[in-house]
């Protein structure tokens, strides 16, 4: 089928290409950085071109709209509509998409099509879409959830799922985007009770059979790392950096492992899937990292991380280059922005805006991006590691920090994949350091992940169940 894209496709991306010109339906599970959007985007501009199909519904993250409208329009000659906005606003976009049979592409993310499910549901009773993308579909794993039902809804001939993370934590998490793309018929007891043995509790304790599950992903992913596309990255140099606690970390860690918990304001701190007997592991994991994240003390007083990142930074400027800070607590953010002003910090939190307001020509969170890629005077962006491990470029950084890690493989490469990735050519190396606190949990964590390690590098490993996952963090695995 002969297509010209507008710019042209790298090698590898036509290859993406000329498999979902095949393909009915594709799990596109490229590691992060490799460039998944353009092809798949000149896959749907050139269906359309050839009467193959009429129109595609993509979803995606609501920071990640305008991206790929901008790349629809970089690469295709796609007629763009973008899904946002007043519930009114929205309405008259509604009404416009049954009666313009010039749109090829609509975006919206997955919040607003699950408030609207009934809209795009009438939508597609009227002029079906042809094809459906499911863009970072490892957010809606979770098939009891609201937005992991409506995906349901929308009977596209053509599927085609795009994550670079297909299992977060267990295998179970593949489920509804193979259910989705019509690669297994299982329903999901099935699924569970043929791949999973669980515990007394009815939590994963094992998994069996994970032959067939490599199986299934063989005949419908298309996975590629970054080593083997994009040959001329810098080699990711991994680096431990061990502190001592202070003493107030050290009184106030004792007191949780000993359950005093009275008089202690935890802030809130959200690990993804993780059972609420990890309660305790996270609290430690806080204290850990500093007390200043309960009300304690402040600063250096109550962190050891920070006075050594404090050193460590020093020398990263010096050596005239920037640094990507990674944490789990949006309250250590906002700490470390302060305390390291004299760098012109940027900053990346859940509050950070990820869409434009009226009147921005960008969002709120693409103008600290923007500041961290262009202001040579800020040499730090400060990031809350879950409301930023996707969906933008600080290729400017080469040092990857994290004062305290997630639980999981898969949102630890993509924190590496902001940088790492293509523009990141320019530099030597990138520097990974993960500040780890002696005899505390970090060093447990840092078992828990090796143990985990599935590796985004291959299709699937055994993952771990959750009895295992607490062997390790209580220190009792063998």
């Amino acid at each position: 089928m002969e297509y010209e894209p507008k710019t042209p496709l790298r090698e590898h991306q036509v290859v993406a290409f000329n498999l979902m010109m095949m393909r009915d339906y594709l799990l596109i599970a490229d590691q992060e950085g490799v460039g998944k959007t353009p092809a798949t985007l000149c896959s749907i501009d050139a269906k359309i071109k050839h009467k193959v199909a009429k129109w595609c519904l993509y979803v995606t993250k609501a920071g990640l709209i305008y991206d790929v409208k901008n790349q629809a329009e970089k690469f295709t000659d796609l007629k763009v509509v973008t899904v946002e906005g007043t519930t009114k606003q929205r309405i008259k976009k509604y009404n416009m998409l049954e009666k313009n049979d010039s749109i090829g592409l609509v975006v919206v993310s997955y919040e607003t099509f699950r408030t609207d499910i009934n809209h795009f549901v009438a939508i597609n009773k009227v002029k079906p879409f042809d094809i459906m993308c499911c863009d970072e579909m490892h957010k809606v794993k979770n098939v009891q959830s609201a937005i992991g039902k409506c995906i349901h809804l929308i009977n596209s001939k053509q599927r085609y799922a795009i994550t670079a993370s297909p299992v977060i934590n267990e295998v179970i998490d593949m489920y509804n985007m193979l259910y989705w793309m019509g690669a297994i018929n299982y329903n999901y007891f099935q699924f569970r009770n043929k791949f999973c043995e669980l515990d007394g509790w009815g939590n994963v304790a094992r998994y069996k059979n994970l032959g067939e599950i490599k199986q299934i992903l063989q005949e419908n992913m298309l996975r590629r790392l970054k080593t083997e596309v994009l040959k001329d990255l810098p080699p990711v140099v991994p680096k431990n950096i061990y502190v001592n606690m202070t003493p107030a970390q050290t009184r106030l860690y004792k007191d949780i492992e000993e359950d005093n918990l009275e008089n202690i304001d935890f802030e809130d701190m959200f690990f993804e899937d993780v059972p609420s007997e990890l309660a305790k592991h996270a609290r430690l994991a806080q204290i850990a990292e500093s007390t200043e994240i309960v009300g304690g003390e402040k600063g250096v007083k109550g962190s050891g991380k920070l006075k050594e990142l404090e050193s460590l930074l020093e020398e990263i400027v010096e050596r005239g280059e920037k640094a990507i800070i990674f944490t789990r607590s949006k309250r250590f953010t906002h700490v470390m922005v302060e305390y390291f002003a004299k760098y012109n910090p940027a900053m990346i939190t859940g509050d950070v805006d990820a869409q434009a307001k009226a009147g921005q020509a960008v969002s709120d969170r693409q103008m600290q991006v923007d500041k961290f890629q262009e202001d040579d005077t800020c040499k730090i962006i400060v990031c809350t590691e879950s409301a930023s491990r996707e969906g933008w470029t600080g290729t400017e950084g080469n040092n990857v920090i994290f004062t305290s890690k997630p639980w999981s493989p898969a949102y630890i490469s993509q924190c590496l994949g902001r940088a790492w990735r293509f523009g990141a050519q320019k530099h030597k190396s990138i520097n990974v350091y993960s500040i780890i606190s002696r005899g505390t949990i970090d060093e447990r964590i840092e078992k828990l992940l090796e143990e985990k390690q599935f590796t985004i590098e291959s299709t699937v490993e055994q993952p771990l169940g959750t009895q295992k996952i607490l062997q390790v963090l209580d220190g009792k695995a063998v």
